[in-house]
């Protein structure tokens, strides 16, 4: 799939929006839409303010798109349409520098012929200084160490793979932890893009997920990496 890079051509405003799916907008068009296939993940949801401003800026993936359908951000609402079935990339660039140690909300809008519209809502965290580069092969997750049981089940694990080759298969799978071991609850596979990366996002569909330690592994060629989270009660347990 070709990349695309939008130009940002108005600021963000930084007011509250709901988190994840589960906000008005994003729950409301999940449930009457029956785009249920699509799946948005972020490149990056954790970035600085010079790497939202400068290059691509904020990048995305939509995976399970079709030919014809149309895509937009609220970075700059201009309406791309989607070349062939697939995983579709995007990004958008902010005018202006965001402060540190803020969140970046903006919404992607799937649209499909006569069906509702698919809102995603979305969020960056900014943090102050350099990420540094990543080794070939690299897992990023977001979150990258805990998180409540009701975080995961409303906005996911976000994963990305980063410096593999172009056009390599890239393999990600989720496993939880038990007393027999580890018991696989989710994988998916897609081609890395022309910036060598593949995005995907882990959401439980069905339930609230189990309590306890997970594991995300990605694979691509001869590249491996793994990270874990564990995910804890929404509520604390009583004394």
């Amino acid at each position: 799939m070709k990349k695309i890079a939008l130009a940002a051509t108005i600021g963000l405003s930084l007011t509250a929006l709901a988190a994840g799916p589960a906000s008005a907008a994003g729950a409301a068009s999940e449930e009457d839409s029956t785009i249920r296939e699509a799946d948005l993940a972020l490149k990056f949801r954790t970035m600085t303010p010079l790497e939202v401003t400068q290059g691509k800026g904020i990048e995305y993936t939509i995976d399970g798109l079709k030919k014809g359908d149309v895509v937009l951000t609220s970075l700059d609402n201009e309406l791309t349409t989607v070349e062939e079935d697939g995983p579709f990339d995007g990004a958008a660039a902010m005018d202006e520098k965001p402060k540190t140690d803020s969140n970046v909300e903006f919404t992607v809008t799937l649209k499909r012929g006569d069906e509702p519209d698919r809102v995603f809502p979305a969020r960056v965290h900014i943090i102050e200084g350099d990420r540094g580069d990543y080794d070939d092969g690299t897992l990023v997750m977001d979150p990258d160490s805990t998180m409540l049981d009701e975080g995961l089940y409303q906005e996911g694990l976000n994963l990305t793979m980063v410096n593999c080759s172009a056009d390599d298969q890239v393999h990600f799978t989720v496993s939880r932890k038990d007393a027999d071991g580890k018991e696989k609850v989710w994988e998916k596979s897609q081609l890395a893009g022309e910036d060598e990366s593949a995005s995907v996002r882990y959401m439980p569909r069905e339930s609230m997920p189990k309590t306890g330690e997970y594991e995300a592994v990605a694979k691509c060629g001869d590249l491996s990496d793994s990270a874990k989270v564990t995910v804890d009660p929404t509520e604390p347990p009583e004394e």
